[in-house]
């Protein structure tokens, strides 16, 4: 199963495989305290071990093996070129190489690479992915789930668990949402954004292959936070608020939210297009808590003028209604887009 410990929240998803694609076999979201986790850092383990049981509890997965994901500062993802070689030879040198490009002590990080195929300016090199991740981060979030007695197989970095869900979509709907992304002459630029409460992951794919990825620390807590601020509300009032009287927020508030959300997309998308002129992001792919917030993919669409579109990862899985509650997980599809992610590598082979 896939398992998603955001600031806000534990999200679990455990799918099934078949011939007629995947099914949703067990889900869970439990709301952790606020400042249980603060920027991808644990800081009430307790909280989270039982927030980790509670979801359990709902669940009842028929698995305790687990897939989970890391970001935030404390991943690095770097895409560099390295003469061809077999991924044999390169486990020999790789500490090597990602010891120029990571900015941590080797000894202090878990590194993996993944090689991605021939370099587009020569034949002679090839494109490597480094993915590294400080080892205090990965064994914190071990340790909660090994208190909750579960076992962790897979940890991920959560712009590629992104990447898994959207493609899933893209694959299986080839009408509605597919087509949406592909645009009327097929996109070659695609950026995957996830909007957190805290965290924004951003994973930009052209012709199918990772290109650029980010994580920015600014999400829905932003507005919740100008909510406070303009209603003098406290936080649980504001949070109510934004999740069920969306339109009673002042105009003000929203306005000074997606001005700072599209600063932010704006300057990823930048630092993107510095290193691809020639191929700009032609659709934007929107998951994430904060993407269930009204009328978003519009707003962001006029306000950066590229085409954007809400994904619910649902839509592409056999979900049973007399197992699930149908309306509820259309509710909530696009916030589950990573633990959807996270599942499917359960059938990497």
């Amino acid at each position: 199963m896939g398992i998603d410990i955001s600031s806000t929240a534990i999200k679990l998803v455990e799918l099934g495989g078949g011939r007629s694609g995947y099914e949703l076999k067990s889900l869970a979201v439990v709301p952790l305290p606020r400042d249980a986790i603060v920027e991808g850092t644990i800081i009430d383990s307790m909280a989270v071990s039982q927030a980790l049981l509670d979801a359990i509890e709902i669940a009842n997965p028929s698995t305790r093996n687990v897939a989970l994901a890391v970001s935030g500062n404390a991943v690095i993802i770097k895409t560099v070129t390295m003469p061809s070689a077999t991924e044999f030879d390169l486990e020999g040198r790789i500490e090597f190489e990602a010891d120029q490009h990571i900015p941590y002590d080797i000894s202090d990080v878990y590194l993996d690479f993944q090689i991605v195929g021939k370099a587009r300016d020569s034949d002679a090199d090839m494109d490597v992915v480094l993915a590294a991740c400080k080892r205090e981060m990965v064994e914190d979030y071990q340790l909660v789930l090994s208190e909750a007695g579960l076992s962790v197989k897979c940890v991920d970095c959560a712009v590629f668990a992104l990447e898994n869900a959207v493609e899933m979509v893209l694959e299986k709907e080839k009408e509605g949402a597919a087509a949406a992304l592909e645009g009327e002459e097929g996109a070659k630029a695609v950026a995957l954004v996830n909007i957190g409460a805290n965290l924004i992951n951003i994973n930009v794919l052209l012709d199918g292959q990772m290109a650029f990825v980010r994580d920015q620390f600014f999400g829905g807590q932003n507005l919740t936070e100008e909510i406070q601020k303009q209603h003098n509300v406290g936080y649980q009032a504001a949070e109510q608020m934004k999740q069920e009287n969306f339109s009673g927020i002042h105009p003000d508030v929203i306005e000074r939210f997606y001005s700072g959300l599209t600063s932010e997309l704006i300057r990823s998308l930048d630092f993107y297009s510095a290193n691809h002129a020639d191929n700009p992001v032609q659709k934007i792919v929107l998951t994430g808590g904060t993407a269930l917030i009204p009328g978003i993919a519009i707003e962001i669409e006029e306000r950066i003028g590229i085409p954007a579109v809400v994904v619910n990862p649902f839509s592409a899985i056999k979900c049973s209604g007399k197992k699930f509650d149908l309306d509820y997980l259309n509710r909530i599809g696009s916030m589950m887009a990573i633990p959807v992610g996270l599942a499917l590598r359960s059938f990497d082979k």
